[in-house]
Parts: structure tokens; C-alpha cells; sequence
């Protein structure tokens, strides 16, 4: 059971739920904090639960380091959509109840590698390119598969799964993208050129940027959680990564009543009454 220590009341629920499954049979890890490094600790894991929202479950699915072990989301937070169970539902199915048509949901995720280093970075969401509060215009040129692409002139870049193409990427203009797809979304941050518009690639491809201009407070932000500093010259190549997230997801409601629901997908705007 993994919550975060910025919720103090999802470490209260999660204590709740572990004793549920614990009284059931289980044997029950609590990770409180959300700091441990869960890829070396669940290995033998049946089940991982993340009790908190969308922000821990992002954190839950980079930590376990794509090990295929089913993740379910309790959400406490505002919107829920990564995060699609009650606390109440899941209580009840570790209290005995039968879940309702649960089903696994396998999400694509991404690796990020920087100079060439031995060491990963994993993404469920995005990578974006994120300046500091003094925004200008950065050069930042792209490669796909080895292959030159294009030189982006923007504010900043954004690499998004499919999971990750309904958050900032969606904001920027950026296409929502169906969650059976494997595909990488490269949409730019206000590019200087019109024609330099939302990109779909193979979720096979190998992309590749170099920062090609000099600019203070350049980072790479992963998932919104992490940071990455950046400077003139550093390469970086995302692709996707070995492993998905395995996600254990409701039934009663289709991926197009989530957008519905919880981004008012194609609601109609509410007029003011005079």
C-alpha cells in the first residue's frame, strides 16, 4: 500500500485498508511515505494499491520501474482520472466483496535517457522541456530514429504518452489520443513557426533532442514530479519504455465517459440566463 506523506488522510485510509487485507489473509506492506523504492521492495507483490490521486500514482508507476504488477488508484484528490476507484469500493473488496467487473488495463510508459547515461527515467504522463520564470525563445533540435527532423523555436516541448496526451499536451492544442494506441505526442510549447504543429510518431520510435541555445533554468519535468537540468549542448532521447503500467481499472465506465465526466469532454458551454 503506497500513499503520500502530503495527504495525511490518505495515510490514514491506507492504514485502513491494509488492516482490511491483512484480516483477509494477506501479507501487507505500508509504504507511507511514497519514498521507497518499490521496484527493489514489491518484486513478489500481487497487487500494489495507491491511495491518494492522480499525483501518486503517478509517483507509484515510476517507482516500480515497469515491473508488470497490477496498480489500483484510490482517489482522494479532485479529479481522478488515472486514479478511478472509490475508497469505499475498495474497501469493500478487501472486506470480502466481489470486485465489480474489474478488468487490467496495460498503460504505455516512457523511458527518458540524458547524455547517454546508464540511468533511466520513466514517465507515465510526459516529458516537457520547462524553462524558469524569464521565458524566451530555446532551439532544441529533434531527431527520429537517428534521423534528422526538424529544429523546434518554442518556449518549451512537451513528449507525451497516450495517457499523457488528455494533460498538458491536450492544454497546448495537442490531440487526445486513444488508450489501446502505442504512439509518443511531441507538441510544442508556443512555437515561433505556425507549421510546427503537434506531432503523432510510432510508439517503436527513438526520439532524440539536443538543446541547440543557451538559456538559464532549463530543466527537463518528468511527470510533473521530477526535474532533470538541462544546459546548451545536453542530448536526451525518450522512447518508450520496456514495461507498462499495469492498471487495474473499473468497468462501468468507458473511456469516453471518463473524458465526458472528468475534462467535460464535448459539453456544451452554459449560457448565462438574463
Amino acid at each position: 500500500f503506497s500513499s503520500t506523506h502530503y495527504k495525511p488522510r490518505a495515510q490514514e485510509l491506507a492504514r485502513r485498508l491494509a488492516m482490511s487485507a491483512g484480516t483477509m489473509g494477506a501479507e501487507v506492506l505500508l509504504d507511507l511515505d511514497g519514498e521507497q523504492p518499490l521496484v527493489d521492495i514489491a518484486g513478489d507483490a500481487d497487487l500494489v494499491v495507491a491511495v491518494g490521486g492522480d499525483g501518486t500514482l503517478l509517483g507509484t508507476a515510476r517507482r516500480l520501474g515497469g515491473l508488470p504488477i497490477p496498480v489500483l488508484g484510490v482517489n482522494l484528490g479532485k479529479l481522478g482520472f488515472l486514479a478511478e476507484h472509490r475508497f469505499e469500493d475498495v474497501l469493500g473488496y478487501f472486506e470480502g466483496r466481489a470486485p465489480d467487473g474489474w478488468c487490467l488495463n496495460p498503460k504505455m510508459m516512457l523511458e527518458v535517457t540524458l547524455n547517454g547515461t546508464a540511468s533511466r527515467t520513466l514517465a507515465l504522463n510526459d516529458v516537457i522541456v520547462s524553462q524558469g520564470v524569464m521565458t524566451r525563445l530555446i532551439e532544441i533540435g529533434m531527431e527520429v530514429d537517428g534521423e534528422h527532423a526538424t529544429e523546434y523555436r518554442a518556449d518549451g516541448l512537451v513528449v507525451s504518452t497516450p495517457t499523457g496526451s488528455t494533460a498538458y499536451s491536450l492544454s497546448l492544442g495537442g490531440p487526445i489520443l486513444g488508450q489501446g494506441l502505442r504512439a509518443l505526442v511531441v507538441t510544442p510549447i508556443a512555437p515561433h513557426s505556425l507549421t510546427n504543429r503537434p506531432m503523432v510518431l510510432h510508439g517503436d520510435t527513438q526520439v532524440s533532442f539536443e538543446v541547440l541555445s543557451e538559456v538559464d533554468e532549463l530543466a527537463l519535468v518528468v511527470d510533473g514530479q521530477e526535474r532533470l537540468d538541462l544546459r546548451r549542448g545536453d542530448r536526451f532521447t525518450v522512447g518508450a519504455a520496456a514495461g507498462d503500467l499495469v492498471l487495474v481499472s473499473p468497468s462501468d465506465l468507458t473511456y469516453f465517459d471518463v473524458l465526458r465526466h472528468k475534462l467535460s469532454w464535448g459539453a456544451k458551454p452554459q449560457l448565462e440566463e438574463d
